[in-house]
């Protein structure tokens, strides 16, 4: 059965902000389909929640996967609820371990 995707709230900016800079850099139409593949895997992890390490050290049950070739998304698991917690993501060597420690 697949797991529920929530996101937390600056989610969403996240993936703008991503765009926008993908955007200029190498033009719309391939920051579109950027964030299409980061959105397409944090799809994709209602039926595989369970992939990479457990980076607890950061915050508690925090797992963080590349995603869409520079992109890195940082999520929890519930197992017991089925649920997915997006937390952040982040993009072309950003520093995703801060905005976890902002958002945690």
């Amino acid at each position: 059965m697949p797991y529920t995707i929530t996101q937390h709230p600056l989610v969403e900016a996240d993936l703008y902000q991503i765009g926008e800079l993908i955007s200029d850099y190498a033009g719309l139409r391939i920051g579109e389909s950027k964030i299409d593949g980061i959105t397409a895997f944090i799809t994709r992890l209602s039926d595989f929640p369970n992939i990479g390490s457990v980076r607890s050290d950061l915050y508690p049950g925090l797992r963080a996967v590349p995603a869409s070739e520079k992109a890195v998304v940082c999520f929890t698991v519930n197992d017991e609820a089925e649920s997915v917690f997006v937390l952040c993501v982040s993009y072309g060597g950003a520093n995703w371990q801060e905005r976890v420690r902002e958002r945690g």
